[in-house]
């Protein structure tokens, strides 16, 4: 269940951001016993399999563009947005409650105020960029390559800091 619970949408971020095991912890124990039953109906509901999800290497090298991965790129999109839906951050015309979204991510990211502008630059760089697809897993399929994609270049930044 932990590794499934590190995927869920946006709530990645706590996990890429942060280098504290405490916060990573604290995290996932919110996140599994907040929204373990939407998780798993989710899942549920779009044949989907914790296989489903790409790793950070898959999604870099656009293994989900390939024309093999289409159904399993569109069930893990759906599964996103059904969460999102579940957690009142998505509506049902595929229109993203932007100040729920940045409540849910302030409720989970409370404990770390060092990440709170990236995270917020990240929101809103990534809504941004989504805001004009109207089918709705697409639209959380891409919501989650951006937010990947904005973390691992900040990763790549970081690392190179640090050298």
């Amino acid at each position: 269940m932990k590794s499934l619970v590190l995927c869920v949408c946006v709530f990645i971020l706590a996990f890429q951001l942060s280098d504290s095991s405490e916060l990573r912890k604290q995290v996932t124990d919110t996140i599994t016993n907040t929204y373990e039953s939407s998780i798993r109906e989710c899942m549920t509901e779009n044949n989907a399999t914790e296989g489903d999800w790409y790793t950070m290497e898959e999604m870099s090298t656009n293994v989900y563009a390939n024309p093999e991965n289409a159904e399993r790129t569109r069930r893990l999109g759906c599964w996103i947005a059904c969460i999102m839906k579940k957690l009142n951050i998505l509506m049902a015309d595929a229109n993203i409650k932007e100040a729920t979204l940045e409540e849910k991510i302030e409720m989970m990211f409370f404990a770390d105020p060092d990440n709170k502008g990236t995270l917020h630059r990240i929101r809103r760089k990534c809504l941004k960029e989504v805001r004009d697809i109207t089918q709705e897993c697409e639209k959380c399929f891409s919501l989650l390559k951006c937010y990947l994609k904005e973390v691992h270049d900040l990763q790549h930044i970081n690392h190179q800091k640090h050298i």
